[in-house]
């Protein structure tokens, strides 16, 4: 493996862990699309 190629899987990594890590936050700052409804109900 050449250096691009490590430097680029490198940056696909950090590049997935920071998406998941956004998802995750979103996740818990907001209720799911599917939950709203049952939210709205329960009111």
């Amino acid at each position: 493996m050449n250096k691009n190629q490590k430097i680029f899987r490198w940056v696909l990594i950090l590049f997935t862990l920071l998406m998941v890590a956004l998802a995750i936050d979103m996740a818990k700052n907001t209720t799911a699309p599917w939950n709203k409804k049952k939210v709205e109900k329960g009111r």
